[in-house]
């Protein structure tokens, strides 16, 4: 369970430090074409990099964890996290294998063969490339408007998710429907926000940002 929690944490598949902004609900129907779209949009794109900037605020602490790095992903199945400040950290998933390194230790994972990988690794994509917003499975997801962005609620399902987190809140772009920025609410009461800068979409990445 701590293994899922971090990886799912230190993502995000989508996977920020401001407050929640104002939004209007909007009708079921609407809400069902804002999500048809933005899981149009995610499905069709080939290639992304970015900034990202992580927010943890402790529910016990007053001061704020701040983590700085990059994030690359190419369809279909390859994706790269990785951590460049306070400390180094990359979390690579290509195909089947998954590899986690840090500053003096590096392990891979086949993902066929452990089931834990294996549905972490599933949960990752299906946020990155827009399924996790049409998983009923998983989420149930309610769409607010937010101005200049679509305010998406993902409330868990499945008593693993919800063993983490109450909720997690994407907010995407109205001009390009890009994600711009995740919040993560655990039921312990920390709220980890990650904002994506910079972003490039279609981006030229080599293959080897993927190398397990």
């Amino acid at each position: 369970m701590k293994l899922i929690h971090s990886i799912l944490v230190t993502l995000a598949l989508l996977l920020l430090t401001v407050a929640d902004a104002v939004s209007a609900p909007l009708s079921a129907a609407r809400q069902k074409e804002v999500v048809a779209s933005l899981s149009k949009a995610a499905a069709a794109m080939s290639s992304m990099s970015c900034d990202i900037v992580q927010t943890k605020q402790m529910s016990l602490l007053k001061d704020k964890m701040v983590s700085r790095g990059k994030m690359y992903y190419k369809k279909s199945n390859k994706l790269r996290w990785e951590y460049t400040s306070p400390y180094t950290y990359s979390l690579i998933l290509n195909g089947t294998k998954a590899s986690m390194k840090g500053k003096n230790r590096k392990d891979v994972v086949d993902v066929d063969n452990n089931k834990v990988f294996k549905e972490i690794s599933r949960i990752m994509m299906s946020t990155v490339t827009g399924n996790a917003l049409t998983s009923t499975s998983d989420f149930t997801s309610t769409v607010a408007d937010g101005n200049a962005t679509w305010e998406v609620t993902l409330l868990p399902k499945r008593r693993d998710l919800r063993q983490m987190f109450s909720k997690i809140i994407l907010s995407f772009r109205k001009s390009d429907s890009q994600v711009q920025r995740i919040r993560l609410y655990e039921k312990k009461g920390d709220v980890t926000t990650i904002e994506m800068k910079n972003i490039v979409s279609p981006a030229r990445l080599n293959d080897s940002l993927f190398t397990i």
